[in-house]
């Protein structure tokens, strides 16, 4: 029996293909002064062919099928890395100031409230009484069915999985597949997946790190260009403006906005483009090994950093190599 990742694996390579190839003749036709009629006919073509491998992953396909279908889509990961121009290269900016330091979100310079404060939030405007022990228990429900920001459900289905992927690059899937999972966690209030949805996005459900917040400070006062570089769904600008954090960064490069995420090179190289910094004097700055490495191939440095020690000291390492050895992060 086929199994549940090969399908759901299959299905994202459809998904981006489809968007890719349905793009990048939009792009061709809109270019022209007059339709391309054999242009618009190829793409209807295309778009009915990936329509009909999705209905058949969607069905009950055999291990044959998906193995056929993986094949006529194998092309799709190597397509997105070629809009990146790649030139790996050592960080070799010598002493001095770098020019660019991109970060992570999640994780490196802000965090989600607690499941409590979450559903607690969620629940306090829509003006829901629910005594404190329910509070906690229907918080620790949420949280495992999936909260936005959180880990991944462990029980996706192939069609739930493939749009888990997706949602950073789709506001409409980033949506579709948390409704489905809040709503099935069966919680007991009308329209409770729409607010615990709601308050993901809202600025008062993130916390910013202190200690991140001095060290971009002074990345900012050396004259360094920064942006925040994350895999995200929605549009992330109101939380950074809400918590002041675009009197220190230049720039918000968001997944769904630039249809590439992490650890593809592709986004890195947007990123240092809207900065106008060249990626070997760049630093990438993130919690996730996987994800946050990506921009290696472009020649950019990165620092993972680790979940403890906190404060001051975890950001040490990224000052020292953004500014120089000599600098304190407690100055």
């Amino acid at each position: 029996m086929p199994d549940n990742r090969e399908i759901a694996e299959a299905m994202i390579l459809v998904h981006r293909a489809r968007s890719d190839t349905g793009n990048d003749l939009l792009r061709t036709l809109f270019r022209a002064n007059e339709p391309d009629a054999a242009g618009i006919q190829r793409l209807r073509a295309q778009e009915d062919a990936a329509a009909a491998d999705m209905a058949l992953l969607e069905g009950t396909p055999t291990q044959a099928d998906i193995a056929r279908i993986a094949a006529r889509y194998a092309h799709v990961p190597a397509r997105a890395a070629r809009g990146a121009t790649v030139e790996p290269s050592a960080f070799a900016r010598g002493p001095g100031v770098a020019e660019a330091v991109l970060l992570d979100w999640a994780g490196t310079i802000a965090h989600l409230e607690s499941a409590e404060e979450w559903i607690s939030g969620a629940l306090d405007k829509a003006g829901i009484s629910v005594p404190a022990h329910d509070r906690r228990a229907w918080a620790r429900r949420a949280q495992a069915a999936g909260l936005p920001g959180g880990r991944r459900p462990a029980d996706l289905s192939p069609h739930d999985l493939a749009a888990w992927w997706r949602r950073d690059l789709d506001p409409k899937a980033h949506w579709d597949v948390y409704h489905r999972l809040l709503t099935e966690a069966g919680l007991p209030w009308p329209d409770a997946a729409r607010g615990l949805y709601d308050r993901t996005m809202s600025a008062v459900g993130w916390r910013i790190d202190p200690a991140a917040r001095r060290a971009m400070g002074k990345l900012s006062r050396a004259g360094v260009q920064m942006a925040v570089v994350s895999n995200i769904g929605w549009d992330l600008r109101e939380v950074l403006h809400y918590h002041d954090l675009f009197v220190r960064i230049n720039d918000c490069v968001m997944s769904y906005d630039v249809a590439a995420r992490k650890p593809g090179p592709v986004i890195f190289d947007v990123a240092c483009k809207r900065l106008g910094a060249e990626p070997r004097h760049t630093l990438m700055v993130g919690d996730n090994p996987e994800a946050d490495r990506g921009g290696e191939v472009l020649g950019i440095r990165t620092i993972i950093l680790p979940p403890k020690p906190s404060g001051d000291d975890r950001w040490q390492p990224v000052l020292a190599a953004a500014l120089g050895p000599s600098t304190d992060a407690n100055s």
